[in-house]
């Protein structure tokens, strides 16, 4: 049954607020894993010889392939069974095979181990904002979509300045080592201090949470016929694609750019991307909240400002002749506007969805980020850099990441469509579908 205005709760409880924690911080894990590959770029490329075209697969394909296979499966599980069991199951899945990477002994063997974490993260994300939706109210869901992305910019941070530390005094397989641990921790508190949410507790629709949940063919239908799920899901690929920039060639672009050495550029990284991002998406959350009270399309002035701001002050940052701490203040600014769209873009989209569609919707959503944002989105920006290398040296990956930023582009038009078509649903009292 609905739950009513009697029974349904007025405002998340401590132990939702606590499972939020659990959250960022296994997010924070998950990105953790995702900045090692970029701050060790270096020694891997030595080791395995290997060039930037295949650093570029190997953070992009290696583990978005596998991620594209099973994050959709893993969406519709998450519509039919305990969310926080399985989320538990995947945490610990991905931080074991992280471990097991330090043991690679080929160029081969890590693209499976890599592989590996592909699988297990691919529901991390659908799954935990589905758990989130109905955890808490849409007067605060943004908010804390916002507070869950600052565990992508802790995790990128740690990752990154971890990581170039372990590799400095102990060497890369170490670094994948460390990083592998916690996460069995953190697994074990989400299973064991944890509940399951009721599903559609803050949903106002008709159609009671226990109807049959839809199929695959169905849910990807919801999403095509209606215009501004459409639409928020090509901005945030498109946003998502210049998100993969940042996390796979800062650190790489600040040792060939700025000639710094592996640790620094892996804390300066940590800092632009990591605390930069965290920032930039808790503040597009805080932000669209309090736009909320003039309805959704409000809310989509966030990522169409945050998106236009970053390809502004990124162009500006790498274009112009600064200081390098100037470069890298404009660059964490950039960052930080370019990660604006995260949290009103996840609950939006999270919203519209409904309870019975909601985690295979959003992980149709990721399918499409990680098909083409971190697939593409990084294999692209190497590809360009190994072919201006010829004629620019060590500043082709500045050209070819100055080039990158005009991805934020279609992104700020499909943004713009999806706030045009809320308006107009919004005036006509219907829906925005074709």
């Amino acid at each position: 049954m609905q739950p009513t205005l009697v029974d349904r709760p007025a405002k998340a409880r401590p132990s939702d607020w606590w499972a939020l924690i659990l959250l960022v911080l296994c997010y924070g894990l998950y990105n953790a894993d995702k900045a090692l590959v970029p701050v060790l770029i270096e020694p891997l490329k030595a080791e395995f010889q290997l060039n930037d075209t295949h650093m570029g697969l190997l953070s992009g394909l290696a583990v978005s392939l596998p991620f594209t296979i099973a994050c959709i499966p893993m969406g519709m599980l998450g519509d039919r069974i305990n969310r926080r069991n399985l989320l538990a199951m995947l945490v610990g899945g991905w931080s074991l095979v992280t471990g097991l990477t330090a043991f690679a002994a080929s160029a081969l063997a890590l693209f499976v181990s890599r592989a590996g974490v592909g699988f297990f993260e691919a529901g991390f994300t659908p799954v935990s904002l589905s758990s989130l939706t109905d955890r808490f109210p849409p007067t605060v869901r943004s908010t804390a979509m916002g507070i869950f992305n600052l565990g992508a910019g802790l995790g990128l941070f740690i990752g990154m300045a971890m990581g170039g530390f372990v590799e400095v005094y102990w060497g890369w397989r170490a670094a994948f080592l460390v990083a592998g641990i916690p996460g069995l921790i953190l697994a074990a508190l989400l299973r064991l201090n944890t509940s399951e949410p009721k599903r559609g507790q803050f949903d106002d629709t008709a159609a009671p949470v226990t109807a049959t949940r839809p199929t695959l063919l169905s849910a990807f239908e919801f999403l095509m016929r209606d215009k501004v799920l459409r639409n928020i899901a090509m901005g945030m690929t498109w946003g998502g694609s210049m998100l993969a920039v940042f996390g796979t060639w800062t650190p790489s672009l600040l040792r060939r750019t700025f000639d710094m050495s592996a640790l620094q550029a892996g804390v300066q990284s940590g800092l632009i991307v990591g605390v930069g991002g965290a920032l930039g998406a808790a503040a597009g959350g805080f932000i669209a909240d309090r736009l909320g009270c003039r309805g959704l399309a409000a809310r989509m002035l966030v990522p169409i400002a945050g998106t236009s701001m970053s390809l502004l002050i990124g162009a500006i940052a790498l274009l112009g002749n600064w200081h390098p701490l100037s470069a890298l203040a404009l660059l964490s600014l950039a960052v930080f506007f370019g990660q604006f769209y995260l949290a009103p873009g996840y609950a939006t989209a999270a919203t519209l969805a409904g309870p019975v569609r909601r985690s295979v919707t959003l992980a149709i959503f990721l399918v499409s980020f990680n098909l083409v944002s971190y697939s593409l989105g990084a294999a692209i920006v190497g590809k360009i850099s190994d072919l201006l290398t010829g004629r620019f040296g060590s500043e082709a990956l500045r050209f070819a990441y100055i080039l990158s930023f005009l991805m934020f582009v279609p992104a700020a038009l499909h943004f713009l469509r999806a706030r045009q078509h809320l308006i107009r649903q919004s005036q006509a009292g219907g829906s925005a579908q074709a």
